[in-house]
């Protein structure tokens, strides 16, 4: 007896793959539909990593060099947590420890150890296990769920924004998951969902938004267009446009080439002849002093230090 799933998948990717080689790599749901693929095979195939959804009603082919037949339910062990992340290639803020992978809650602890490898127990339901480059590992949003769930708030929110950078997932999608979440940490991958900002440009801002909004300081806009009188645009990381404020996250690998170095210097200078106060942080301020952070868009901001405050007596006459 075949495998439905086998056959709901394997030959419409085999028309895929040839309509895309005669249009650059890309398909449309259109084309999908006119040679006979069903859109539940469109879904089933951008579930397994095979199709790669860039656009509304169109579609990358192939990409991910995932294995179309491979089937999710009944595989022993899928890479998990941040070794999924790390396969798909999303950014993390802090090297991989170890290798962390999940099997099903059925199978025996000591028969599946391995040494160096973290072993997690969970059923996962078909859609949360994609074959990425011939590799088992949780679906983007499984994962996303799984680490917001129980890393640190900061690191949480920078993994998922960074899903969401990759194109891997939307902030509808996470949304939806968490509204879903049950058990320990439901109140975290909640949080999360608040905090997360699809438009974040790297690991350091989302560490940066998150710390100023502990502190009761998150920025009204993130990565916001300005534009200067002498029609000079770029974005700002971080801005407050009615206070004329702005703070920049400097990553030291941005600036490895000239011509980004460049434009922030002129960012800088547009910013200062419009009458703009600006700053930049860095990795080491943020993760290694956050105190400083915190006080100097208290200082952009001109707002009191609550730490300031506790210190100072007044005499009253």
């Amino acid at each position: 007896m075949s495998d439905p799933v086998v056959d709901l998948v394997a030959m419409p990717f085999s028309t895929l793959r040839d309509i895309a080689a005669r249009h650059g790599g890309l398909v449309t749901r259109r084309q999908a539909l006119d040679a006979g693929v069903a859109g539940k095979a469109l879904t089933e195939l951008v579930r397994r990593g095979v199709l790669v959804r860039i656009a509304r009603g169109v579609y990358a082919v192939g990409p991910r060099e995932a294995d179309p037949r491979a089937t999710a339910v009944g595989m022993a062990a899928v890479l998990s947590f941040e070794s999924a992340a790390a396969w798909f290639g999303v950014d993390l803020p802090a090297p991989l420890a170890e290798v962390r992978v999940m099997a099903p809650r059925n199978r025996g602890r000591r028969a599946d150890a391995v040494p160096g490898v973290r072993l997690h127990r969970a059923d996962l339901r078909p859609g949360e296990v994609w074959v990425v480059r011939g590799c088992p590992v949780t679906s983007p949003l499984r994962t996303a769920l799984d680490l917001a769930r129980h890393l640190p708030l900061e690191h949480g929110v920078a993994v998922v924004d960074a899903f969401m950078r990759a194109a891997l997932l939307t902030a509808a999608e996470f949304a939806e998951g968490a509204h879903r979440a049950a058990g320990p940490g439901r109140r975290r991958i909640q949080l999360v969902a608040v905090l997360v900002d699809a438009k974040s440009g790297s690991i350091l801002e989302s560490l940066t938004r998150v710390l100023l909004w502990r502190h009761g300081l998150r920025p009204t806009h993130t990565q916001h267009l300005f534009r200067d009188a002498t029609g000079w645009s770029g974005r700002l990381d971080f801005a407050w446009p009615h206070l004329r404020v702005a703070l920049e996250c400097d990553g030291y690998e941005f600036h490895a080439a000239r011509e980004p170095f460049q434009r922030d210097r002129r960012r800088w200078s547009a910013l200062s002849r419009s009458g703009w106060h600006a700053a930049v942080v860095t990795w080491f301020d943020v993760t290694r002093d956050p105190a400083y952070v915190v006080e100097l868009v208290r200082d952009l901001l001109k707002l009191e230090s609550p730490i300031l405050h506790t210190n100072v007596t007044t005499d009253v006459a």
